[in-house]
């Protein structure tokens, strides 16, 4: 891919990691990094943005060079991967926190309290295992009711696909716009505080950055990035994205090999922008 630059429209690049930037093998493909090297090329700032933990994602910030700031926990922190400063905290507050986790046990789901340093849950059941393979995370074991004083990023209901899919749409309507309810994977359900999502969180660094929303581009696949797609100058959507997902972006990146969709999508978002030649 070559190219000549003249003015690059684009300033900031907002990216998921889970099935966008890492796909099954939780690796980066070599097409992947050299995409985001040809961003960086181009002068636009490149951040990851995901519903994993803060330190979490330091990792994939050293492995692509990266000293900037990390929108986790959906949007629930945007904190710098160095410095430690934070632009951005969204958590539910404590009461709400501890009726969440009570109502979830209650109903018999595997529930997850995200901390700001940690996720713990009452029992080992399987689907901690899920969760700890998925998000390469470890859940430490405690009892919930200890830690009722604590504000959460999140708080995870997990249970078998059919049990989440109905009760999203029951405790959505309960609960109206006070807090975020949101359909991760088929078998987890998130709840988070209304401005913790990736749309807040990163709209909180552009201000932070002096940059308009038209000049962020965001990449992503999951229900928890349709709102980040959809506020994002331009949002690219992985071809195999939840329809949310899609419906959300300016553009869908090309069909083929998922662990190099990402670079597809970045490649596509060039080719359409203003003052860049992709041959």
């Amino acid at each position: 891919m070559s190219s000549l630059n003249r003015t690059f429209e684009f300033a900031l690049a907002a990216i998921d990691i889970d099935e966008t930037l890492i796909g099954h093998d939780k690796t980066i493909g070599p097409e992947n990094r050299r995409a985001i090297a040809r961003l960086q090329s181009l002068g636009c700032r490149v951040v990851l943005a995901s519903g994993r933990r803060h330190a979490n994602m330091l990792p994939y910030y050293a492995e692509l060079g990266l000293d900037d700031f990390v929108v986790s926990s959906q949007g629930a922190r945007v904190q710098h991967a160095t410095t430690g400063e934070v632009l951005h905290r969204a958590e539910i507050t404590p009461e709400p926190a501890a009726r969440l986790v009570a109502e979830g046990l209650e109903r018999d789901f595997t529930v997850l309290l995200w901390l700001e340093d940690r996720v713990v849950a009452q029992e080992r059941t399987r689907w901690i295992g899920s969760y700890e393979r998925l998000c390469d995370d470890p859940v430490g074991i405690v009892d919930l009711a200890s830690l009722a004083g604590r504000s959460a990023e999140k708080v995870v209901w997990i249970a078998e696909p059919e049990v989440v899919a109905r009760t999203a749409d029951e405790v959505r309507k309960r609960l109206g716009d006070r807090t975020l309810v949101t359909i991760t994977e088929p078998w987890s359900l998130e709840f988070s505080a209304p401005d913790a999502n990736k749309r807040d969180g990163l709209a909180a660094l552009a201000r932070k950055l002096g940059i308009r929303r038209e000049a962020v581009l965001a990449f992503g696949d999951g229900n928890n990035d349709a709102e980040m797609l959809a506020w994002a100058g331009t949002g690219v959507a992985m071809p195999h994205a939840r329809p949310s997902a899609r419906s959300a972006a300016r553009i869908v990146a090309p069909e083929g090999d998922r662990e190099s969709a990402l670079a597809r999508g970045i490649e596509e978002a060039l080719r359409r922008a203003e003052g860049v030649k992709v041959a």
